[in-house]
């Protein structure tokens, strides 16, 4: 039972990112503006923004990153950016339903 708040798990080349980082927030992204996208679409009338379906999300991430950086010893977070992950996704429409 979640308590509002976002959660996640998430690792990045076998290590846990217990704080997340821009790995997640790049799929995060992907997934919030598709759900966001769908709502609209079935119900016009309802006002929605990525933050409130973000407090109704669990997210578990296993990502390989080429040359990783974190933001500190203890490697709780991702701080790569996006540009420099070496690679690129997408979800899949198979994923989003």
């Amino acid at each position: 039972m979640t308590d509002g708040s976002f959660q996640q798990v998430s690792f990045v080349n076998g290590i846990c990112t217990s704080k997340g980082g821009t790995h997640v927030n790049y799929i995060l992204d992907q997934i919030l503006e598709r759900i966001l996208e769908t709502i609209k679409k079935k119900a016009k009338d309802i006002k929605l923004n990525t933050n409130q379906i973000k407090q109704n999300i669990w997210i578990f991430l296993n990502c390989k990153i080429e040359n990783p950086s974190f933001n500190s010893q203890t490697k709780e977070t991702l701080s790569t950016k996006i540009s420099e992950f070496g690679s690129s996704f997408e979800l899949s429409e198979k994923i989003y339903k």
